[in-house]
């Protein structure tokens, strides 16, 4: 299989840096929430930030309410908010944010061959490869070049998505990322085209904020996309 058709995650190696407290010694403050943090997410557990968060109860908590509401309570679909989680990881260079987000992103009906095309640059795994696009750092004019046309092409020729709002989501999302704000454009231009509500446009600010978040967090802490505790 082609490299083009298969995606080889790069976190999975990482040492954990910190994991958050052990069981041991949590509080039963701590305690409870680990055990509710697990019940709601029976198949992906303590994994990704969540288990630094708990060394902190009171940011754990309402970092886990946030999350479940932007990840399932937003008008988007899932595949529109995983284009925006991706998008977010790359931005941040968030190795474990992008793998974890892979599988999710295809279960949602995104392709491999848009994912791969997501410009990431250089990363802390691959120790500065200059091969394709892994050396294409994270830019609008570089998500327009590379990933747009294989977007429009997986809607176009295989039906997913919806172009009138996956593009434009995409392309609010990148400006966003690129520039910490959007154009009065841009801003228009996506409010119109996603049904001219302007509550849709804090629903993508609040999942870039929050995976922003997320990835600072997982960074920091070098957690690999295969942790869990």
């Amino acid at each position: 299989m082609s490299k083009e058709k298969q995606y080889i995650p790069t976190s999975n190696t990482f040492t954990s840096r910190y994991n958050g407290p052990s069981p041991e010694i949590m509080t039963p403050q701590q305690t409870a929430l680990r055990n509710s943090i697990l019940e709601s997410r029976p198949r992906t557990g303590l994994s990704g930030p969540f288990g630094p968060w708990l060394a902190v109860p009171s940011i754990a908590g309402p970092s886990q309410e946030l999350g479940r509401i932007v990840r399932y309570g937003t008008s988007l679909s899932m595949r529109e908010s995983e284009l925006v989680i991706l998008l977010t990881g790359a931005k941040f260079k968030s190795e474990a944010e992008f793998d974890i987000h892979v599988g999710e992103a295809m279960r949602a009906g995104i392709g491999l061959d848009v994912i791969n095309k997501i410009p990431r640059g250089s990363l802390i795994s691959q120790k500065g490869s200059k091969e394709g696009i892994d050396n294409v750092e994270f830019s609008l004019e570089n998500v327009k070049e590379y990933m747009i046309p294989l977007l429009k092409k997986e809607i176009d020729n295989e039906g997913k998505g919806d172009l009138q709002r996956d593009i434009p989501i995409v392309l609010f999302t990148a400006e966003l990322l690129e520039t910490n704000t959007v154009s009065d454009e841009t801003y228009a231009t996506t409010k119109q085209m996603l049904g001219g509500d302007d509550s849709v446009l804090v629903e993508i600010i609040a999942i870039v904020g929050y995976y922003a978040y997320v990835a600072y967090t997982l960074n920091v802490f070098r957690i690999p996309s295969s942790s869990s505790s």
